[in-house]
């Protein structure tokens, strides 16, 4: 019985180490991605502060927000198998607006308009699944990175002042005002994702993936959220 199991045995091995060699890939790839980025629960929070405002002597407004939006990133790795890579990249991503519209007896009004800007570096480790002939590559990742975030709001509106006059009677009088404001804080946040790559030519490849990081912001700007993102990329290998 030993002589047929290594009949078996041999033809396999081989087969194996064809179909591994015979996979696409290359020891440095570079590459663009363009993404599709949700920034939640961003909207959601800021209509619940805004309708907190609300009291007996003041009324507020929420009047528009969107945390859904393009973005960008550059990346590039190593694969020193066809299972096995490293990948940085650096990104930005949707940038997140709110405004809501506030009136109290010492304001007219108050116009408030926030945006809030995200940029993140990342480190990931890849597991690559690839199906042999056909040049796609399934893949998995997980690592972190940093992130900055900037929080810029424009307010305006008209404040109210009492002035009493010679007469020793009072006079309301509107002064308007127009100002903005800048915040930048930065952490760090860990992440996961998974996608599919397809080699297109010797040295180029298509790659779609999603990608997920749970723990991005503070309390210091508007809250934590969570950055989700799927994306469309175009890569060199070298």
């Amino acid at each position: 019985m030993v002589r047929p199991l290594l009949l078996l045995v041999v033809p396999l091995s081989l087969l194996g180490s064809s179909l591994a060699s015979a996979d696409f890939y290359s020891h440095r790839y570079g590459g663009l991605s363009l993404q599709s980025t949700a920034l939640d629960p961003v909207c959601s929070r800021s209509r619940g502060f805004v309708e907190g405002l609300n009291r007996e002597q003041q009324s507020a407004e929420f009047t528009g927000c969107s945390d859904i939006g393009t973005g960008v990133k550059i990346y590039a790795g190593w694969r020193w198998s066809p299972l096995m890579a490293v990948e940085a990249d650096f990104r930005q991503t949707a940038t997140a607006t709110s405004s809501f519209y506030v009136s109290n007896p010492q304001f007219s009004y108050i116009n408030v308009k926030d945006r809030i800007t995200t940029r993140m570096g990342n480190a990931f480790f890849v597991g690559h699944f690839p199906v042999s002939g056909s040049g796609l590559s399934f893949f998995g990742k997980i690592g972190g990175g940093f992130w900055l975030s900037q929080l810029r709001s424009r307010q305006s509106g008209e404040a109210i002042a009492i002035l009493q006059l010679e007469d020793g009677s009072l006079q309301s009088i509107g002064i308007p005002f127009d100002g903005t404001y800048s915040q930048n804080t930065s952490g760090f946040h860990w992440g996961y994702g998974a996608g599919v790559s397809y080699q297109i030519k010797d040295r180029w490849s298509l790659r779609a993936e999603w990608e997920l990081f749970p723990e991005v912001g503070s309390d210091e700007l508007s809250g934590e959220y969570q950055v989700e993102s799927a994306s469309l990329g175009w890569s060199v290998h070298f």
